[in-house]
């Protein structure tokens, strides 16, 4: 996994996190 997605996600939050899961 790219460190930037995991950033983003936690920027985003729950809502990152469930896209990160989904892609």
């Amino acid at each position: 996994m790219m460190p930037a997605i995991v950033v983003v996600g936690a920027q985003w939050g729950d809502e990152g996190k469930g896209r990160v899961v989904d892609g």
